[in-house]
């Protein structure tokens, strides 16, 4: 990798892998979790994340170049993480709250990392066919990161917290 350009399709194919093994991570989470609220929020964002690949595969056609995924070690090791407390966790309250703070880390690396994209894109002047794809993809990772902290703040969670915390 030699220069700036490549650098973005490098992320780029990053951020491809990520939402690509999150939609089957997202049903996965949505079946597993006992939160009804939890459950549909995790289905509605897997729905959101088909048409973020989408988009992704619309950026790399712009660029003329064919759509590929790079491994990335940040969210192979959250999902390491998710998996080993899955083991561990036999309490589905307990459980909910691994997969609310899950949702909430990842919701973060991707703001992260379309914050990125959207500047190097910017710095290589690469246009709106490039730039607007990874701005809606944004804006949907901010927007599900509300949701999830307003979930965490939410009634039915705050009995969890009370259950949970050591008084």
């Amino acid at each position: 990798m030699n220069d700036l350009h490549e650098l973005f399709v490098h992320k780029l194919a990053q951020q491809y892998y990520i939402e690509q093994e999150l939609v089957e991570t997202l049903d996965e989470m949505a079946r597993n979790t006992t939160n009804d609220r939890m459950s549909q929020g995790f289905a509605d964002h897997r729905d959101e994340t088909r048409t973020q690949v989408q988009r992704l595969e619309d950026v790399f056609a712009a660029l003329d170049r064919p759509a590929e995924a790079r491994d990335c070690a940040i969210l192979d090791g959250l999902e390491e993480d998710r998996r080993e407390l899955e083991a561990e966790i036999e309490d589905d309250e307990l459980l909910n709250m691994v997969y609310l703070n899950a949702g909430m880390m990842t919701e973060r690396v991707e703001m992260t990392a379309y914050e990125g994209l959207t500047t190097l894109g910017e710095q290589l002047e690469l246009g709106n066919d490039v730039q607007q794809p990874l701005e809606s993809n944004y804006d949907e990772e901010k927007s599900a990161f509300r949701e999830l902290e307003t979930l965490a703040t939410a009634k039915d969670m705050k009995s969890l917290w009370d259950r949970l915390t050591p008084s």
